[in-house]
């Protein structure tokens, strides 16, 4: 089953063009990367897909529907989310699960994201890799079909990555779908099942890891795709 489908998707603010006719399509149970420098367009690519902006033109659908209509069935994390400051972990937890149809179970929640001991604690209390994972909670608690995250691991440990990885691909045995922007490589290629390259709002690649490196460096393979988009932008600005 498709999950994401997104056709010559454009979006455009004014004279800057974030998405140029962007192709993507993600099946049920994949873990896909979106990788690309900043300004490739991946945090536009995620709005769109929940339809917190409309595209100029192209066709996209998500689980089959229109974006914005199915908010029950998918979870998400943005780099932009705000939160409740002096709540605490688990009121949190327990307040978004209350807008979902079938929440999972508090306590569920917040042992797989390892915020147990953090619980009684106000968000203020959190270290920034403790509110990333309470962000993952967030995204968790509605049991959802669709992951998707933008820069999931940032201001993360290398333990906590490790943790947080674990927690995902449990939900992924479970039924869901992981989208996630990154522009680390090394979680890119360690994670995805798919690997699309971004860059001037475009994809340059898609394919397995393994099959987009090959004997190569990705670090090598992603400055070769997104070199030549760096530098017709260069160009265009002369």
């Amino acid at each position: 089953m498709t999950v994401i489908e997104m056709t010559g998707i454009t979006k455009s603010y004014g004279d800057v063009r974030a998405l140029d006719t962007l192709d993507l399509v993600v099946a049920r149970g994949e873990i896909v990367a979106l990788l690309g420098p900043n300004g490739a367009g991946k945090t536009t690519a995620f709005e769109v897909l929940l339809g917190l902006v409309r595209p100029t033109a192209g066709h996209v659908r998500v689980l089959g529907a229109e974006p914005g209509t199915l908010p029950g069935r998918i979870g998400a994390m943005l780099q932009a989310a705000g939160l409740p400051e002096q709540v605490t972990v688990r009121e949190l937890v327990r307040l978004i699960g209350r807008s979902y149809p079938r929440a999972l179970p508090v306590a569920e929640v917040l042992h797989r994201t390892s915020l147990t001991t953090r619980a009684g604690r106000t968000v203020t209390a959190l270290s920034g890799g403790e509110r990333q994972r309470l962000l993952l909670a967030l995204a968790l608690v509605g049991a959802p079909e669709l992951l998707l995250l933008d820069e999931p691991t940032a201001a993360m440990d290398v333990a906590s990555r490790r943790s947080f990885w674990r927690q995902a691909r449990a939900s992924v045995a479970d039924g869901a779908t992981v989208l996630f922007a990154t522009h680390d490589l090394t979680e890119a290629e360690a994670v995805a099942d798919r690997v699309v390259v971004l860059a001037g709002g475009r994809v340059r690649a898609d394919a397995p890891p393994a099959q987009l490196t090959g004997e190569r460096d990705i670090e090598d393979v992603f400055l070769a795709l997104t070199e030549e988009i760096s530098t017709a932008h260069e160009g265009a600005d002369r």
